[in-house]
């Protein structure tokens, strides 16, 4: 009998641009893990991040749309499974209510974990985090860090891309946007989020292990969940996941990201020395 309302085994909160698309659409390959049909739904920084509601109404109206067109599409209407249409259509009209969040993980059949992926859960304010474990007390954690100057270059360029900024001089304010620092301090997100989080259910990804091991990165992530390890199921873990056309950062920019994140480098190798060591020697 399907239950009515379900709430995440994990969450996956980023960074941003450190590789939770590759996360992602792998971890949907595994047959014993259950994703919304939409990456990032967004619902605990819509209701705990006001800011980003701008965007955020927008992206799943239009994501919305597109995965019930298709599936309407796609499949005959005596074929239709009307409780996955009818989350569908919570995707495009809401409203976003806890009700509405844990419809969405009802799709997800008894035997099967389930999770999602919002980059933006990493930003959420400690009674965000206290929401999360309102709902789902036994959640894990999956943190996903990229090399600080990298992943602010990275989102550096999808910002002018989206405004259509090609100037190197008109980039270097990005650099010192707060909301983008704020997401390289990885020291404050992983201190406020082991406030509420035990170590065992708190997983550190890091991007480097990604590119140099992705089985291994995902032969503990399988353990860290408490599923089994299939090597054949990831067959493609070698492939990029919407990797970026490679840009040489202009030397204004890069001057100015060593300035406003010599800190963070600094907090993440008190957390990481291995890794952070080897980040910092980069570029300091």
């Amino acid at each position: 009998m399907a239950v009515e309302y379900r709430y995440p085994d994990f969450l996956c909160i980023g960074v941003q641009k450190a590789g939770t698309s590759w996360l992602d659409v792998n971890l949907r390959r595994h047959p014993q893990i259950w994703l919304p049909p939409m990456k990032e739904l967004q619902f605990f920084s819509h209701v705990h991040l006001p800011a980003t509601r701008r965007w955020t109404d927008r992206q799943r109206r239009h994501r919305g749309l597109q995965f019930l067109r298709r599936y309407m599409e796609r499949n005959a209407p005596e074929a239709w499974n009307y409780r996955y249409v009818g989350r569908l259509a919570d995707l495009i009209a809401g409203p976003v209510t806890d009700g509405w969040y844990g419809r969405m993980f009802a799709l997800a059949s008894p035997e099967r974990i389930c999770g999602e992926m919002t980059p933006e859960y990493s930003l959420l304010p400690e009674a965000g985090i206290e929401h999360v474990l309102r709902l789902s007390p036994d959640v894990r954690i999956i943190l996903s860090l990229r090399d600080p100057i990298e992943r602010s270059w990275s989102h550096i360029r999808m910002l002018a891309r989206q405004r259509g900024i090609e100037a190197a001089a008109e980039l270097v304010p990005f650099a010192h946007v707060e909301d983008h620092l704020e997401r390289a301090d990885y020291a404050a997100i992983v201190a406020r989020w082991r406030r509420f989080i035990p170590e065992d259910r708190f997983h550190v990804v890091f991007m480097d292990d990604v590119a140099e091991r992705p089985y291994e990165v995902l032969e503990k992530l399988c353990g860290f969940l408490g599923v089994s390890y299939e090597p054949g199921v990831f067959k493609r873990a070698e492939e990029s996941v919407h990797a970026g056309e490679a840009q040489e950062m202009p030397p204004a920019v890069l001057a100015a990201l060593k300035e406003n994140l010599k800190p963070a480098y600094d907090g993440i190798a008190a957390l990481y020395p291995e890794i952070g060591a080897r980040w910092t020697a980069r570029y300091y």
